[in-house]
């Protein structure tokens, strides 16, 4: 089964092909360039394989939380590919496939979203799957918090680098272990989605949209300095 993978939320994306027999990744542009760059990427690293279009038998994408012009480019060539070429799609949270890239068994996941805020979830991991302990959250760097009850916990994600100077102490102080130069990658979006698939799992179309989290999209200058932004 071919199965193509998008990850967008980030500054720079990427996306993944694989099957039984391999699994290839390329990174996108970054910048403004990944939307004009990303079709001419998709129809490299599927003609490096002899492949087409018409042969991607499941699209996967992560639906977000990250940057918002990224977020609707991926879902927007999942759906495109998921409606015309009339397959199946899964819908996969950008933080959940970072926070597989940590081999803790609690692990936070954080990163930037701009406005002098950070999106975060935390996951308990059971086999090689992580359950999410609790919704995605939007907050500032100082409201970052952990689930009660002793762990050891894994950061991953470039909030627990640009962010360091405010997360609280009581979150550092739990950490075991961070890795703040990881961003979501459309490697782990497949690997997810390909053990989802497995199970008979995909996401109606309906539901396949991208996950912003944050309602504001714009704030007050005076919004801004009392989250610690600039004028």
């Amino acid at each position: 089964m071919n199965i193509l993978a998008i990850e967008t939320s980030s500054e720079r994306g990427s996306l993944a092909l694989a099957n039984e027999c391999f699994m290839d990744c390329v990174d996108l542009d970054p910048g403004p360039a990944q939307s004009a760059t990303a079709l001419a990427k998709l129809k490299t690293l599927l003609a490096a394989r002899g492949l087409g279009v018409k042969d991607i038998q499941v699209i996967a994408f992560g639906s977000g939380p990250g940057m918002f012009t990224g977020l609707r480019l991926g879902c927007g060539l999942a759906q495109g590919l998921s409606i015309g070429l009339l397959k199946p799609i899964v819908a996969v949270s950008s933080l959940e496939a970072l926070a597989h890239q940590s081999e803790g068994d609690h692990v936070v996941a954080a990163t930037d979203a701009r406005m002098g805020e950070i999106y975060s979830q935390c996951f308990a991991r059971s086999g090689d799957t992580l359950a999410p302990c609790g919704e995605p959250t939007c907050v500032p760097p100082e409201m970052l918090s952990l689930p009660d009850g002793p762990a050891a916990w894994h950061g991953v994600g470039n909030a627990f680098d640009i962010y360091r100077d405010r997360l609280p102490g009581r979150v550092l102080g739990e950490l075991t272990q961070v890795s703040a130069s990881v961003r979501p990658h459309a490697r782990e979006v497949l690997e997810i989605a390909r053990r989802r698939i497995g199970r008979g799992e995909t996401t109606p179309l309906s539901d396949a949209v991208p996950q912003y989290v944050r309602n504001k999209v714009a704030l007050t200058t005076r919004e801004r300095m009392e989250r610690g932004g600039r004028v």
